[in-house]
């Protein structure tokens, strides 16, 4: 017999219902209940990963808010002693990279593991293409070169 539903719960795959329940209880007494615990149990970890990044990206967003305001008090500890270029160097080359890193972190489809294959992706594509012969030269219909 199948433990009673929850609301929300969709049950392990689409085709949950009584009588996939008794199919497996008669294929061994306790499996249905045993899926239904195992789907549980997935659901939860489902869910925890959820958590987990949304709280890692919060945490992220968190310390580059953090770094930044290091660098603008740097910067105004810089200027205050009279360092203008130091205090130019703290705030621009750290938050044009903090802006470069979240901002292709933002844009769809980029992963990490897209970016290192795409120089192999490149390598090949080259090195095939040097592997093939050079072109036939093409006679024109024209004079020769240089006697213009």
């Amino acid at each position: 017999m199948a433990p009673p539903r929850e609301q929300g719960d969709e049950g392990p795959g689409p085709r949950w219902d009584a009588g996939v329940a008794k199919e497996w209880e008669a294929v061994k007494p306790g499996l249905a209940t045993e899926i239904w615990a195992e789907f549980r149990k997935d659901e939860r970890h489902r869910r925890r990963l959820a958590w987990a990044a949304v709280s890692q990206r919060a945490i992220g967003q968190l310390f580059a808010l953090v770094s930044v305001g290091g660098m603008l008090i740097f910067a105004k500890y810089s200027l205050d002693a009279g360092e203008p270029l130091v205090a130019a160097f703290a705030i621009g080359a750290p938050s044009i990279s903090l802006a470069v890193i979240f901002g292709l972190s933002r844009m769809p489809g980029r992963t990490l593991e897209n970016a290192l294959t795409r120089p192999g992706r490149r390598i090949a594509a080259v090195t095939a293409g040097a592997q093939q012969p050079p072109p036939e030269p093409t006679t024109s219909s024209g004079p020769p070169p240089g006697t213009l």
